[in-house]
């Protein structure tokens, strides 16, 4: 089965296959050994990198094959198996991080973490082991010296903001940016407005080999049809009214890079079937000219629409969709990731306090449990623009839900305060557990004096957050 992937356990649900088909589109690139379990365990794809080990392992030692060999002994399964602890959860709708990593240094596939399905449920398990030499896409644990380098770019830039959050949606985003970042494929970015789409693009370009390329961004509903086509693919002189001179597209600005086309839905059917063109030939014509111009740049779209829906009401070409969603991902709104919101405010809250001069206000309780209470149609734009508004004309030393919210519109009046109270007083104290984790590299004993308390309290309290 090594390098290859069994879609028919998978035909019923068209996105997942395309999922698993670009994840193992890039586990066969790579050096590390990759399996992929389905919900009941079943081996479901491996790479040849894995065929090597597979003896080492009991889920895949207990596969039929053509040819058994009696002489090999069957090892024991694990006392946790990681691929097992997965399953179990059933649901996707937990707290605490995806990525495992088991301890037991006889385990040939350490680091896992589950594929979600439509429902939220676990749909699949991908296992990873180590290879001799890491590679680029994979380093063997939850970060790689790549990411962590955009990650300290991001901190010291403040460059993004949507990528800070610890909820399992966003965890399982950066899994799959981290392995996309290194293929040349197409990707296809959806989510609501305000979610951070273009911020998952400019990621996937600087942890890609085309980071020291140009990035070029194309707004593609702010754009005439009449000149979108110009603005790409550039024109001739004379080609049309007022172009006096030659003059170049974005895709030969692009160069070498990457072209990111926003809200790529709004495009004429027209402009489609020339895009579809450049994808496939890898060339452009500019407008009014006969000779092609060869282009080497990666494309990542964007759009706030379902795509599959306009394609099925024949507003967008599905040829164009399946060259556009090689790699398909979807940024999560902020109403299903709540957990991150604290962890935005205060983001937020820093930057606008540097950005406008002011002194750090303190954010009451109350005033968070608003926050986390709202269903932000607007997402993370739409926070950042209430906390920086909120900032500039504070009068006192805290964030009061007044100051925030002069309206008071974000008050339900059928919430449960009391519950609503305890859900949030617990988000942040998951949020100060995992950061003690973090600055202590694991050691629960530290971790505990840190947060002064004990450390079978801080036991009890992983287990209640179900912090691995």
């Amino acid at each position: 089965m090594a390098g290859s992937f069994s879609e028919s356990a998978f035909e019923h649900n068209s996105g997942l296959s395309s999922r698993l088909q670009a994840l193992t589109l890039l586990a066969d690139q790579v050096s590390e050994p990759i399996v992929i379990f389905d919900p009941t365990l079943k081996l479901v794809y491996s790479n040849s990198s894995a065929a090597d080990i597979a003896a080492q392992c009991p889920l895949l030692r207990e596969m039929p094959t053509d040819c058994p060999d009696s002489e090999v002994a069957t090892p024991e399964r694990c006392e946790t198996c990681p691929a097992e602890q997965h399953v179990a959860k059933r649901s996707l709708n937990y707290e605490g991080t995806l990525t495992v990593h088991h301890d037991d240094p006889s385990c040939p596939f350490p680091t896992s973490f589950p594929v979600p399905g439509a429902e939220g449920d676990v749909a699949c398990v991908v296992m990873m082991g180590t290879a001799p030499e890491d590679t680029k896409v994979w380093r063997g644990t939850l970060a790689s010296s790549l990411f962590d380098d955009a990650r300290a770019s991001q901190k010291e830039h403040n460059q993004y903001p949507g990528l800070i959050g610890q909820s399992a949606s966003m965890q399982q985003l950066i899994e799959m940016i981290r392995l996309v970042a290194q293929s040349e494929s197409t990707v296809l970015i959806q989510g609501e407005s305000g979610t951070g789409k273009e911020l998952v693009a400019k990621t996937i370009h600087q942890l890609s080999p085309r980071r020291d390329h140009p990035f070029v961004v194309v707004e593609c509903s702010s754009l005439p049809e009449t000149l979108l086509e110009s603005e790409l693919f550039g024109h001739v002189r004379g080609a049309f009214t007022g172009a006096v001179t030659d003059r170049k597209g974005l895709f030969e600005e692009a160069e070498g890079g990457t072209i990111f086309l926003d809200e790529i839905a709004d495009t004429i059917p027209t402009f489609q079937a020339k895009l579809l063109r450049v994808l496939q030939e890898g060339e452009i014509k500019p407008v009014g000219g006969n000779r092609p111009i060869k282009v080497n740049v990666r494309v990542i779209s964007a759009c706030n629409k379902p795509l599959t829906r306009l394609v099925e009401e024949h507003t967008f070409r599905l040829d164009l969709y399946y060259r556009l969603a090689v790699l398909p991902l979807t940024v999560p709104p902020l109403r299903d990731r709540r957990e991150d919101i604290p962890l935005l405010v205060n983001h937020f809250l820093e930057r606008s306090c540097l950005k406008n001069g002011r002194i750090g206000p303190s954010i009451p309780a109350a005033t968070m449990e608003a926050l986390v209470s709202r269903d932000w149609p607007g997402n993370v734009r739409e926070l950042e623009n209430v906390i920086e508004r909120a900032v500039v004309i504070a009068h006192s030393p805290e964030l009061t839900i007044q100051g925030i919210f002069p309206s008071h519109d974000h008050v339900d009046q059928s919430v449960d305060l009391p519950s609503m109270s305890k859900a949030a007083r617990k988000l942040v104290e998951k949020q100060e557990i995992l950061k003690a984790l973090q600055e202590t590299q694991g050691d629960k004993t530290r971790a505990a004096r840190r947060l002064n308390i004990s450390r079978a309290n801080l036991y009890n309290k992983l287990k209640t957050y179900n912090i691995q």
